[in-house]
C-alpha cells in the first residue's frame, strides 16, 4: 500500500514532463534539496523581521538594505574566486556547510547577549540570493542543455512548494520559537538540504550529465572578474539589464499597489464604508494577497510551466511573463481600480516565481562553468538590489519633480515593460545563436 502510494505521488510529480525512469531518483533528490533550501529561507525571514524591528527600527532596516549592496561588491569576487577552487559537488557541500555554520554562530552570539539584528539582516539579504544562485549553478553545472530543459521544471517546483510550505509552517512556529531558535532550526534544515543534492549526483544517469565538472582556477584571476564577465559578454549583459528592469517594474508596481490601497482606505473612511483601523485593513489585504500569490505560483509551476515549455517551446515560455506584464500594466490605463491592480500584481509575481524563474535558469545551460557561478551570482544579486534602488529614484523623481499621480507612474512602468519585451527578444535571439 505504501509503495503504491509512493508510486502515485512520483507519477503525479512528473505529470506532463517527459522523463526516463532512470532519471527520476536524481531529479527527486534535487527537488527535495531545493524544497528544503526555500523552506529554510522562509523560516529565516520572520526571524529577520522580528530581530530588526525589536532590536532596531524601521529606519535602521532601510539603511541595512542599502548596506547589502555594499557588502555584495566585496563578497561576490571572493565567492567567484572560491568557486574556481572546487568542482560542483564539493563547492555545493562547502558552501552549504559554511552557511549553516554562520547561522549557528549567529545563534551563539545571540545566546551570549550580543545584538545581531543589523548584521543578521544584512547577511540574510546576501544569503537568500547566493543560496539560490549556488543551487542553480550546481544544477546547470550537472545537466546537459537537453536534460536541463526537460527536468528543471520539476526541480523548480520543489522551490515553489518549499516556499509555500515554509511560509505556512513559520506562521505556526513563531508562536512557539523565538527568532534565535528559528535561526538554529534553520541551520539544521539547511544542512539536511545538502544530502539529497549529493545523492542526485550519484543517482543521475551519465547521459544527462555534463562529463566535466572541474575546478577552473587558472581562468579570470582578477579580483573583479565576476563583474568583468558580465560587462564583456553581450548575452550576460542583456540578461542583467532584463533582470534589473523586471525587478524595477515589479517594485514600482508594489509602490502603486500600496499607494492605491492607501487612497482607497482614505476614501472608504470618508464615505463610511470602512470602519476598521488602517493596520487591520492593510494586514488583511496583504495577508490575502501573498497567500494567493504563493498558491498561484505553486499551481502554475505544477500545471502550466512544463506544458508551456514542452508545447510552445522555450522561447515563447521565456517571453510569456514579460508580455503578460506589459499587457497587464497597459490595461490599468482603462481599469484603474485596486481590484484590477491586485490581479495584475498577482499575475506578475506568480509568473515571476514560477515560469520566469524556471526559464531564467535554463538560459545558463549552454554557458561556461565560470559564467554559471560567478556571472549568475553577480546578475541575480545586483539585479535585485539595482532594481530596488532605481525604483526608489523613480518614485522620488515622479512625486517631487514630475508630480506624477497614478497614470503617470503607469506610463513609466509601461515604457520599462516595452523595453523588457524587446530585451527578451534579443536575449532569445542571442541564445539561439549560442546553441547552434
Amino acid at each position: 500500500m505504501i509503495n503504491r502510494l509512493k508510486m502515485i505521488l512520483i507519477d503525479t510529480l512528473f505529470l506532463g514532463v517527459k522523463t526516463r525512469p532512470e532519471e527520476r531518483k536524481g531529479v527527486i533528490g534535487l527537488f527535495l534539496s531545493l524544497f528544503l533550501i526555500l523552506m529554510t529561507t522562509y523560516f529565516l525571514k520572520p526571524a529577520r523581521e522580528i530581530l530588526i524591528l525589536t532590536e532596531g527600527t524601521a529606519e535602521i532596516r532601510s539603511y541595512a538594505v542599502a548596506l547589502q549592496a555594499a557588502f555584495l561588491i566585496l563578497l561576490l569576487p571572493l565567492y567567484g574566486k572560491f568557486s574556481r577552487r572546487h568542482n560542483c559537488s564539493s563547492f555545493m557541500r562547502v558552501m552549504t556547510l559554511l552557511f549553516s555554520v554562520i547561522l549557528i554562530l549567529f545563534y551563539i552570539a545571540a545566546f551570549l547577549g550580543y545584538p545581531i539584528s543589523v548584521a543578521f539582516f544584512i547577511w540574510l539579504g546576501i544569503y537568500s540570493v547566493l543560496v539560490i544562485v549556488q543551487f542553480w549553478a550546481f544544477a546547470t553545472d550537472l545537466f546537459t542543455r537537453e536534460a536541463g530543459e526537460r527536468l528543471f521544471v520539476i526541480i523548480a517546483f520543489g522551490g515553489s512548494l518549499g516556499a509555500w510550505v515554509g511560509s505556512a509552517i513559520s506562521r505556526v512556529l513563531v508562536n512557539f520559537l523565538n527568532a534565535h531558535e528559528l535561526i538554529l532550526l534553520s541551520s539544521v534544515t539547511l544542512i539536511l538540504s545538502m544530502i539529497p543534492a549529493l545523492y542526485a549526483v550519484r543517482a543521475l544517469p551519465q547521459e544527462c550529465l555534463i562529463q566535466e565538472c572541474t575546478p577552473i582556477q587558472d581562468i579570470k584571476t582578477s579580483f573583479l572578474a565576476c563583474f568583468q564577465i558580465v560587462f564583456t559578454r553581450r548575452f550576460l549583459l542583456m540578461i542583467a539589464i532584463f533582470i534589473i528592469l523586471f525587478n524595477l517594474i515589479n517594485s514600482t508596481g508594489e509602490y502603486l499597489l500600496s499607494s492605491t490601497l492607501e487612497r482607497d482606505f482614505s476614501a472608504g473612511i470618508e464615505s463610511g464604508n470602512i470602519v476598521m483601523e488602517k493596520s487591520v485593513y492593510v494586514g488583511k489585504f496583504y495577508s490575502g494577497f501573498y497567500t494567493i500569490v504563493n498558491l498561484a505560483g505553486v499551481i502554475l509551476q505544477f500545471f502550466v510551466v512544463s506544458r508551456l515549455i514542452r508545447y510552445a517551446g522555450f522561447n515563447w515560455a521565456f517571453a510569456f511573463a514579460p508580455l503578460i506584464v506589459l499587457v497587464g500594466y497597459s490595461s490599468l490605463f482603462f481599469i484603474p481600480t485596486l481590484a484590477f491592480l491586485r490581479i495584475v500584481k498577482i499575475s506578475e509575481n506568480s509568473l515571476d516565481y514560477s515560469l520566469l524563474n524556471t526559464t531564467k535558469q535554463m538560459l545558463y545551460l549552454p554557458l561556461t562553468r565560470q559564467e554559471k557561478y560567478e556571472a549568475r551570482a553577480t546578475i541575480d544579486s545586483f539585479g535585485q538590489r539595482a532594481g530596488d534602488l532605481i525604483q526608489a529614484g523613480v518614485v522620488f523623481l515622479g512625486l517631487n519633480f514630475f508630480h506624477f499621480v497614478y497614470k503617470g507612474f503607469i506610463s513609466v512602468v509601461v515604457v520599462f515593460a516595452i523595453v523588457n519585451v524587446i530585451l527578451a527578444y534579443l536575449i532569445l535571439r542571442e541564445r539561439d545563436r549560442l546553441i547552434k
